[in-house]
């Protein structure tokens, strides 16, 4: 017991003399990084392979350059339904064989439509992968937009649309989003609305289908244990591409019903430019307090990241421990940004009980003001680094993981980016950009704050997709 004792004192003694020296790491796993291949097609697709062979399982995605900010106004939502019309049947399967024919091997499908985008992905083993591929390229290149499916898909993104107007959440985001960015279309709903989802028949579809789907608005992304002949295949299955069609005019309802979405945004947009109150029957305060942001290309992208990181990004951050940890005043709080192709926006989010949001905010506006006066210390900085490296080294793992970072690098970036270009970055953002930024981004008398709290239910406010995935499996 005296030798177990005396072995565990040293023990301690050597981690506490070691805890704040810096230990040599092996940087090559990431530093080292093989970057996915790359192919134009002959259609004008392009096609990136990253070959895992360790890899148990090989996953499959097709990724559409364009998504809802992308849309007319007419057409608010298209991209979302074509999303789950893609999934109810094609000239040779119904709905039902296709959904069977993914289950028969074990294959994993999932598709989600965000403000930039729209991709549909499938995992299956390598074993199966000649059968996944042939039905996820017929699925979403010869879709039947059968009329009444059609039909009865409208009333199934209706009641998603409802559902996320239940979601206070979801509400007080879309309200938010649409105040942040105003005039931009990146402030519409991804699922668009009742009236215009419901203006979607077969022809506007297969027109808008053949748009989107155009070969040079195709990234096909493809990671995993690839065996010989899998590039070929995919090659061949996404080469060529589709015959245009005119897209039909709008109808006077559509019209009618982009006027009223539009109005109704406009109507949120109240007295205060700087405050949103939403209320509906509910018991919690929900609340939104932020800002315009980047975009992924902005140079000051990674500064805002530590930014939001450092206020509210894990359980030391700055808010998550005034708000919850010292005063108790919520459950979840937590900042986030939102960047896409040419803007952003940042955030605080989270809810309370509505008797504690006016000390909520007051809690909010010191840590954001302290942060202006104070600076950041070395410490705190070195910090956050080391978290969102270790968060974006982690990232490599996974076959999935491979695949989605491939093809957001092509649609966002036009080049694969290395982690290690990241990592660099990260380490060469100092103090003086963040505190400039900081002043600019994250000044509390510049952000607009948006509650959604119990009340009579107005009406106010539209669903959103929160563009994280919709997952129609």
């Amino acid at each position: 017991m005296a030798v177990a004792a005396a072995v565990t004192a040293t023990a301690v003694v050597a981690v506490a003399a070691g805890a704040g020296r810096k230990l040599p790491m092996n940087l090559d796993p990431y530093r080292n990084e093989t970057p996915p291949r790359r192919e134009d097609l002959p259609g004008g697709a392009v096609m990136l392979t990253a070959p895992l062979p360790s890899a148990t399982a090989v996953t499959l995605g097709v990724w559409l350059r364009r998504g809802s900010q992308d849309e007319e106004p007419y057409l608010g939502g298209v991209s979302h339904f074509l999303e789950h019309m893609v999934f109810k049947g094609t000239r040779r399967r119904s709905a039902f064989e296709l959904a069977a024919g993914f289950d028969a091997i074990g294959a994993a499908v999932d598709a989600f439509t965000t403000k930039d985008l729209v991709a549909f992905t499938v995992k299956v083993l390598p074993e199966y992968f000649e059968t996944a591929s042939g039905l996820l390229a017929e699925m979403l290149l010869e879709p039947a937009f059968a009329p009444d499916l059609t039909l009865l898909e409208q009333d199934v993104v209706c009641e998603e649309i409802q559902e996320a107007l239940d979601t206070p959440e979801d509400r007080l985001h879309d309200a938010f989003a649409a105040r942040i960015y105003g005039d931009h279309p990146r402030g519409r709903p991804i699922l668009g609305t009742p009236d215009l989802v419901r203006s979607f028949g077969p022809d506007v579809l297969r027109a808008h289908h053949a748009r989107l789907f155009a070969p040079a608005n195709l990234v096909v992304s493809l990671a995993g244990n690839l065996a010989p002949g899998f590039e070929a295949r995919v090659a061949g299955l996404f080469t060529g591409g589709l015959a245009p069609q005119p897209v039909p005019p709008p109808s006077a309802a559509a019209l009618a019903a982009a006027r009223e979405a539009a109005s109704a945004v406009d109507a949120r947009a109240g007295a205060d430019p700087l405050r949103l109150e939403l209320t509906s029957p509910i018991l919690q305060a929900y609340f939104e307090v932020g800002n315009v942001g980047v975009s992924f290309a902005h140079p000051d992208r990674l500064a805002i990241y530590l930014l939001v990181n450092l206020l509210g990004g894990g359980m030391s951050s700055r808010v998550f421990q005034a708000v919850r940890e010292r005063e108790g005043l919520a459950y979840t709080v937590y900042n986030y940004h939102d960047m896409g192709r040419d803007t952003g926006l940042v955030s605080c989010s989270g809810s309370c009980s509505p008797e504690k949001l006016p000390r909520l905010e007051e809690v909010l506006r010191h840590e954001y003001r302290r942060l202006l006066s104070d600076g950041i210390p070395a410490a705190e900085l070195d910090s956050n680094k080391a978290q969102l490296k270790s968060q974006l080294i982690f990232s490599l793992d996974g076959v999935s993981n491979q695949m989605y970072r491939a093809a957001r690098n092509e649609i966002y970036y036009g080049r694969f980016v290395p982690v290690a270009e990241l990592v660099d970055g990260i380490d060469r953002v100092d103090g003086d950009q963040l505190m400039r930024c900081a002043a600019t981004w994250f000044d509390p008398d510049r952000m607009v704050i948006a509650v959604h709290g119990p009340g009579e239910d107005l009406g106010e406010g539209d669903g959103e997709d929160d563009g994280d995935g919709d997952g129609d499996d």
